[in-house]
């Protein structure tokens, strides 16, 4: 069995890109992933249009989680949470508006 990846997605205000991060996720070539996304408070709609992208696409993923915060922590604490609940033996970062390669993982 290839070992479980978890990509965790940090995000803040990223409702404007974040389908296109989560498509090039679901896009890629290897099929052991674990999904994380922590949220770091945004004030948009972020945390509803991931919540309706897993909805729709969970079977993809291994396992598949929103983690959010109540309060912004910044780039670090969120990508710490993010971390923190990964159960792969890898973990492959990701900013909300950004896109991976088909083969990046």
């Amino acid at each position: 069995m290839t070992p479980l990846v978890s990509v965790c997605v940090v995000t803040y205000n990223s409702a404007a890109t974040i389908v296109d991060t989560l498509d090039s996720i679901k896009a890629q070539t290897y099929q052991n992933l674990e999904l994380i996304i922590s949220d770091d408070c945004s004030r948009d709609d972020t945390v509803k249009v991931c919540r309706e992208w897993i909805a729709a696409n969970k079977d993809r993923f291994v396992a598949a989680a929103i983690l959010e915060s109540d309060v912004n922590t910044g780039v670090s604490a969120n990508c710490n949470r993010g971390f923190s609940y990964a159960q792969g033996g890898w973990i492959k970062v990701i900013a909300g508006d950004d896109t991976l390669v088909e083969d990046c993982v």
